[in-house]
């Protein structure tokens, strides 16, 4: 019975964690530039997770955005 609670609290806790559902952009930028600059703060998010060992579950997320903003893109919710 354990196990099934278990498995259930698992399924709703990944539904707070699906990754949002927009856009990095900038004026001027490819496809591939924002792919690129956005796996530049997804590894500097990453290294200092690593680093600060923390317990803070969304830190590397703010980390990631705040460096994509330093880069000067904006985060669009809408769709492309």
């Amino acid at each position: 019975m354990k196990r099934v609670y278990t498995v259930v609290l698992m399924g709703m806790l990944s539904g707070c964690v699906a990754a949002p559902s927009g856009y990095w952009e900038q004026a001027g930028r490819t496809e591939m530039e924002t792919h690129d600059d956005l796996a530049h703060c997804e590894k500097t998010a990453y290294l200092d997770s690593q680093r600060n060992k923390t317990d803070e579950p969304f830190k590397g997320l703010i980390i990631e955005k705040n460096c994509m903003q330093r880069l000067g893109y904006t985060y669009s919710k809408t769709l492309k």
